[in-house]
């Protein structure tokens, strides 16, 4: 009974010590977590302006990218499309869908073309048509900083890292309610962009191994002997 005691005793003088190991450790992890948590700093005014500097310097700009759409009805069933996109100032683009469908839509600044490779005929939309809206947005948040800012207003702006993330709300009321941005903080290169619009529908793109290099001069036009029709 007594050699029981004594390893009581034992204990419980260890007892404190240990606990507050525990303690210690505890501290240790909710200080690193709030390390982690502070390391978010808002930009200044002037990293701002040179954040705009920065993202208009590229005329031209190629991509990979993957956009997933998700339906406010069907908010756990997003559609999924990638492939790759040219850019070019002031408002041209190819965006080339590989998957789920081969799919290309060509705008030249005056009208959207949509085709399907190895197709004799071309469907021609209006450059305010809903889809090609939703893309030129997308140019201007690539390639013209200015353009986005005489539309939107920077809600919000900060840093962790080498990220930036911008939240923009339109300055009047439109189809989008909100855009999130994020900006690689060393080359300045747009990565992502969520679009959410009134209705509550998301479209986020996600884009990969930007390429500045000079784009080929037939890039925005269609193919020799494809037929054009106006579309609806």
């Amino acid at each position: 009974m007594t050699s029981a005691i004594k390893s009581l005793r034992s204990v419980l003088r260890w007892a404190p010590f240990f606990l507050f190991g525990i303690a210690t450790t505890f501290v240790l992890i909710i200080a690193e977590d709030v390390s982690k948590a502070t390391t978010l700093e808002s930009l200044s005014t002037d990293e701002l302006r040179e954040l705009q500097g920065k993202l208009n310097q590229r005329q031209s700009l190629s991509v990979r990218f993957t956009q997933i759409r998700t339906s406010s009805l069907r908010p756990k069933k997003p559609s999924t499309s990638s492939g790759r996109a040219l850019f070019s100032k002031p408002a041209k683009f190819r965006w080339e869908f590989e998957k789920p469908n081969a799919d290309i839509l060509l705008f030249d600044g005056r009208s959207l073309i949509s085709f399907k490779p190895g197709e004799k005929t071309a469907t021609r939309f209006n450059s305010q048509a809903e889809r090609a809206k939703e893309i030129k947005e997308v140019i201007d948040f690539v390639l013209d900083f200015d353009a986005l800012l005489s539309r939107y207003s920077i809600k919000q702006a900060q840093r962790e890292r080498h990220e930036i993330s911008l939240t923009l709300q339109p300055k009047t009321v439109g189809a989008i309610s909100e855009l999130k941005i994020n900006i690689d903080g060393k080359s300045f290169f747009v990565s992502v962009i969520k679009m959410t619009f009134q209705n509550r529908n998301i479209s986020e793109f996600r884009f990969l191994e930007p390429t500045t290099a000079t784009l080929p001069a037939d890039a925005f036009s269609l193919p020799t002997g494809i037929q054009v029709v106006d579309g609806v």
